[in-house]
């Protein structure tokens, strides 16, 4: 009964935001353009000395090789297809960056002072370097730096990492009923799952990671529009979903500890009967004002 009360919200709000037909279908993304030339020390050579400057002076600092395991991120340097072909099958594939992130999440993160440093560094040294790919793509790297750093380095409650008990778990989800059609594929396993498949401490404290860094830096959400074409209106209907499906509170901004055991994790207060009607009414509302804008407009 809840299910179908969440479902049928979902899609009237979808609707009332024109979102109904036109809802953002999940596709591969594309990955950003390969830099023209394989030897990055070509690239480092065509910089300005103000930039290599720069360049240096970030590699030069203590903290650097303490918080960044260069040897492992080598692979991602030397071999061009594992990018792709972690995107196009990440079932199969993603293993291949396990030794990545375990190398990563086993060094201390860098201090928000040291990257915030390292940013400026370049942003002041390779003014004038624009044009070459290697500064934006430096510039992405630092900005990026601290939410994905949380998101690949949190663990579950069996000690493995948070992005691949979701990825698998969302790409192992049961079929929805032969009669319910949305979009199809992926959009329509989401939107009949069950809550306990959706709903975990690692989801929860994935996506508050991410919720909290765009609304902080929303010239990040506009980079990541204009590469994976992911903005606005796809945050928005995700963040829909979310509320729908798991409760307001599962998106309140709050990271919790991703090693609780998702049994005993409760991501909304339903023991509280009073505050889980409030809930049910708080849903109703947003449906009725939604569904109210499709038949304004």
């Amino acid at each position: 009964m809840k299910k179908s009360f969440f479902t049928s919200l979902f899609l009237v709000a979808s609707a009332s935001l024109g979102f109904a037909n036109n809802l953002p279908v999940p596709v591969t993304p594309k990955l950003p353009p390969s830099l023209p030339t394989a030897d990055p020390i070509t690239l480092i050579s065509e910089l300005s000395p103000q930039c290599q400057a720069a360049l240096f002076s970030i590699v030069a600092n203590p903290e650097f090789f303490q918080c960044v395991p260069v040897a492992a991120l080598l692979p991602l340097l030397t071999d061009p297809t594992l990018l792709p072909s972690v995107i196009k099958d990440p079932l199969h594939n993603a293993p291949k960056l396990l030794p990545i992130v375990d190398a990563v999440c086993a060094d201390p993160k860098c201090s928000e002072k040291g990257v915030a440093a390292a940013s400026q560094a370049v942003a002041e040294g390779c003014a004038k370097d624009a044009n070459n790919p290697l500064v934006p793509l430096i510039q992405g790297v630092l900005l990026f730096y601290s939410p994905v750093r949380d998101v690949i380095c949190f663990k579950d409650n069996k000690d493995q990492y948070c992005t691949v008990e979701t990825v698998t778990t969302v790409l192992t989800l049961p079929p929805p009923p032969k009669d319910f059609k949305l979009l199809g594929g992926l959009i329509d396993k989401l939107a009949v799952a069950e809550p306990k498949f959706i709903c975990t401490p690692c989801n929860k404290a994935m996506v508050n990671t991410l919720i909290d860094f765009f609304e902080e830096h929303p010239e990040a959400l506009a980079i990541v529009e204009e590469v994976f074409h992911i903005g606005q209106e796809e945050l928005f209907v995700a963040k829909l979903y979310g509320f729908l499906k798991c409760g307001f509170q599962f998106l309140d901004g709050k990271v919790p500890d991703s090693t609780i055991d998702p049994s005993k994790f409760t991501y909304q207060n339903t023991d509280d009967k009073s505050v889980a009607s409030q809930q049910e009414i708080n849903l109703f509302m947003l449906g009725s004002l939604l569904a109210s804008t499709l038949v304004l407009n």
